[in-house]
């Protein structure tokens, strides 16, 4: 068998073309979305579908608090997940001046332990979760939608309109978008019905990009991201200014131009996928009999028990604002745009060049054939984040400027409350599926779109604001 056909072989039911939920998307959110539905509502048939041949690591790898809150509620405590993720505690932030020598440090650590993830190992755990409790996750099908033209929010009925019953008129439920598969193995078949949609496609935006081009927020300057991977050479040496650099924070350099992060993870990226999911098994079969998570074997020998070498990382990149000129020939830098532009800001502070030279090690390759990442216009919002039928979560919705680890941290209220409220429409009577369902959906884009994404980017901008400067 394949990877792919390995994971998708651990399904718990076969493909039969309808559901009553269809998640688009295997990322983390995707996935935490349809666990929180499936444990409040366990009779809903789901599916998810990932276009994606198996999980694969990528940017957003910090959590806080959020998201360890609901790893507990909605999987297992904490103690279990430390066995495969990297312990985190807070944030730590370093100003340093413009002329890169002189640092202060602020941390603001005891915000809850969470956890560094290690996206491959972690969306592998909460897929084989997922599929513990009853819900389908295909792996290398891509997805795709049709909607009608008034697909997104309905405006154009009251909502007593909507409850009020016609004689003669036979009731007719809210539509959903048609939702097309493209498996990579022709397996299963190239469509499902689908009673609502979870758009939950990332950067993507299967679903949301239907009704318009992503917005930008009201501001003057948005962030591009240029990152790699190194592993820890000599940290002893590391000068006394950096207050607490061993501490597992997640911790952030600022400069006038934007901050850098240092994330440690465990990585898992040199195991194979079969063994993975093997030792995933050890802990959720161990968690079902009721076994103490200090009774499961630690890390060290769960991984020698399985064939799982893993080894300690850190994910290092620049958030840079996009309002600061570069200069015109960056070529002394490196031979492409990602290495030229993590050098520029590396060797502009002494600093930072000093710790990058001789504390850390960088390593080629080490996802495959790129050794460093870009990612630009990191800050913004879907127009239509909701609508008949349909709900979007996560980056199909928006992001936001990553200073304080929102991705997965912000992301996981969005999908907990989309969940409550996928429950709710789908237990309304069928008399008042269609009111439920667009009140559901102008709840959802009040939420994300007026709220959360507004008011994360202003808290971002806020915190960038008070730490990029060493005197504020």
């Amino acid at each position: 068998l394949s990877d792919t056909q390995l994971l998708n072989s651990n399904n718990p039911r076969g493909f039969t073309g309808t559901a009553d939920v269809v998640v688009a998307g295997a990322g983390m959110l995707g996935l935490c979305y349809a666990v929180h539905l499936k444990n409040i509502a366990p009779d809903l048939k789901i599916d998810i579908f990932e276009k994606s041949l198996t999980p694969i690591q990528k940017i957003g790898e910090s959590t806080l608090s959020p998201f360890a809150t609901f790893t507990t509620g909605d999987v297992l405590p904490y103690d279990y997940l430390l066995r495969i993720f990297a312990l985190k505690d807070g944030l730590h932030f370093y100003s340093v001046d413009q002329e890169g020598r002189e640092v202060t440090a602020q941390d603001i650590g005891g915000l809850d332990i969470a956890f560094q993830l290690d996206r491959r190992m972690s969306e592998l755990f909460m897929t084989m979760w997922a599929q513990s409790l009853g819900i389908n996750v295909y792996h290398g099908v891509a997805v795709d939608f049709e909607v009608s033209a008034g697909g997104s929010i309905t405006t154009d009925l009251s909502l007593d309109e909507l409850t009020i019953p016609k004689p003669d008129i036979p009731i007719r439920p809210f539509s959903t978008p048609k939702v097309l598969l493209k498996d990579s193995s022709n397996t299963i078949g190239t469509s499902i019905d689908a009673r609502l949609v979870c758009d939950a496609s990332g950067f993507s935006r299967r679903l949301t990009g239907k009704f318009g081009a992503r917005e930008k927020f009201e501001s003057s300057w948005n962030t591009n991201a240029y990152w790699t991977y190194f592993r820890e050479k000599n940290t002893s040496i590391i000068e006394d200014r950096l207050l607490a650099w061993d501490y597992p924070a997640t911790k952030h350099l600022c400069f006038p131009e934007g901050w850098g992060w240092f994330i440690g993870l465990i990585s898992w990226e040199r195991a194979p996928l079969a063994n993975l999911m093997d030792l995933c098994a050890q802990i959720i079969t161990s968690a079902a009999a009721g076994i103490p998570a200090d009774k499961i074997p630690c890390t060290r020998a769960l991984s020698k028990t399985f064939n799982c070498p893993y080894e300690f990382i850190t994910s290092i990149g620049w958030a840079v604002r996009d309002d600061f000129q570069l200069p015109s020939d960056l070529s002394s830098y490196g031979s492409g745009e990602g290495e030229q532009k993590f050098n520029f800001f590396k060797k502009r502070y002494p600093t930072i060049d000093k710790l990058l030279t001789e504390s850390y090690e960088i390593l080629p390759n080490y996802y495959g054939k790129f050794t460093y990442f870009v990612k630009k216009g990191l800050a913004y919002r879907s127009p239509v984040v909701a609508g008949e039928g349909w709900l979007a979560i996560g980056n199909s919705a928006g992001f936001t400027n990553p200073l304080i680890s929102p991705g997965i941290n912000a992301g996981v209220a969005g999908s907990w409350s989309a969940a409550n409220l996928t429950a709710q429409v789908l237990a309304a009577p069928a008399h008042e599926a269609k009111r439920a369902m667009m009140a559901a959906a102008k709840e959802h884009q009040r939420f994300m779109y007026d709220f959360a994404l507004p008011r994360l980017f202003n808290m971002n901008r806020l915190w960038h604001n008070a730490f990029r400067d060493h005197r504020l």
